[in-house]
């Protein structure tokens, strides 16, 4: 695979998409074990992207950038979090929240009616160095409705 200066490369047999190899040092929250991943994305899956962990094949998550669903959301970092991502400039973070699908949420007796998107721990991702940080948002739900 061939990777520009920023990390992305082209993807092997799908038109215009691209993957982005992250490393997010620790793992995720809750995961410590899963560091590597690829952000695949295209024109055809916008404004959805594809988290791919490396680490575990059989892992992986849809995410989207919240402002498309919450317009208002506003990402906070901490001096600790913008040294893990490298003090980054703005325009080179990708910001996306996981969301979990309608039928993985609630019981079989109360299925949920909407899928939701995770405000609390949005990845963020430093596309110059290709490092990436789950970052807690307190005043965030993990499960901000898609519907809202």
């Amino acid at each position: 695979m061939q990777t520009t200066a920023a990390g992305i490369a082209p993807l092997n047999g799908v038109e215009g998409a691209t993957a982005i190899a992250v490393h997010f040092s620790g793992g995720l929250v809750g995961c410590a074990d899963w560091e590597h991943f690829d952000v695949v994305t295209d024109a055809e899956l916008s404004p959805l992207y594809l988290i791919n962990c490396q680490d575990d094949p059989s892992i992986g998550f849809i995410g989207a950038d919240p402002t498309v669903f919450k317009p208002d959301f506003c990402l906070e970092l901490t001096a600790e979090d913008e040294a893990q991502l490298g003090y980054p400039e703005f325009g080179d973070l990708l910001v996306l929240a996981i969301i979990t699908p309608a039928s993985s949420l609630g019981s079989t007796a109360e299925p949920s009616t909407s899928a939701t998107l995770n405000l609390l721990g949005p990845l963020v991702i430093n596309l110059q160095r290709g490092i990436g940080r789950q970052v807690i948002q307190s005043e965030y739900t993990a499960h901000y409705p898609l519907g809202a």
